[in-house]
């Protein structure tokens, strides 16, 4: 009972922590924004147990190039190229599952190997053709928003960004939203798309600018090679945000 009652109280505390670095202390509060809406307690259908997101894919005009940026500046490794003809493939990338801050480890053969049990993957497509007019939610706004990263250090990694000229930083470490318009670059990133926000009374764009602009603060916003919004965030995030 001693055991079970220790158990209990441990995961309690435990629990409080992951919700006070998740949502601060934003209480719900309808009307005054912004607030948070907590899920549920209710458990999945049972017909899903097991499920889980594995990977996401993007379309890319330049294979070697995303290859080589999601590799240098986002710490992901090649798990596979499926040369599927001569002009098509499809590539994975992930990091190593094994834990978390350089502690996992793995080989390629254990990656692949354990391709169906990650999370996080990330599947390129690629088309060799000589003509590839693709165009990126950067370049024409759609459903996609962007790609989440989590860091360790968000400010190590604003200055390791600072070293790599040839990487389009959108939003710097520190920089807020200040203002909202159609031509904001970020705003795609966000849900905040041109053709949307010129719908938008001025009123309603200031208080977006007022209730969201600090709290982007902490995060950096990049794109890859294709164009692709990425977001970063660090591990231990003071404000419920991305």
């Amino acid at each position: 009972m001693v055991r079970i009652l220790s158990a209990l109280l441990f995961g309690a505390q435990l629990l409080s922590t992951v919700t006070s670095h998740s949502i601060l202390n934003m209480l719900p509060r309808e009307g005054q924004y912004p607030y948070p809406i907590v899920g549920t307690d209710e458990p999945a259908d049972y017909a899903t147990t097991g499920t889980f997101l594995n990977h996401m894919a993007i379309n890319t005009r330049n294979l070697t190039a995303s290859i080589e940026f999601y590799s240098k500046v986002l710490g992901f490794r090649k798990v596979f190229t499926l040369q599927i003809t001569k002009a098509y493939s499809v590539t994975y990338l992930g990091h190593a599952h094994g834990g978390k801050n350089g502690t996992g480890y793995q080989t390629a053969l254990e990656m692949n190997r354990e391709k169906n049990n990650a999370e996080g993957l990330l599947e390129i497509c690629y088309l060799d053709v000589p003509v590839k007019n693709i165009e990126s939610g950067a370049q024409h706004p759609n459903t996609f928003g962007h790609i989440g990263i989590v860091v360790p250090d968000i400010q190590a990694f604003q200055e390791r960004l600072d070293t790599m000229p040839d990487v389009s930083v959108l939003k710097r470490f520190g920089q807020p939203f200040v203002e909202l318009d159609t031509k904001n670059v970020v705003g795609p990133a966000v849900g905040l798309l041109p053709d949307l926000v010129e719908q938008l009374d001025q009123g309603e764009r200031q208080a977006i600018v007022d209730n969201f602009g600090q709290s982007v603060k902490p995060l950096i916003f990049i794109s890859d090679p294709d164009g692709n919004f990425i977001e970063v965030q660090p591990q231990e995030s003071p404000s419920l945000v991305g």
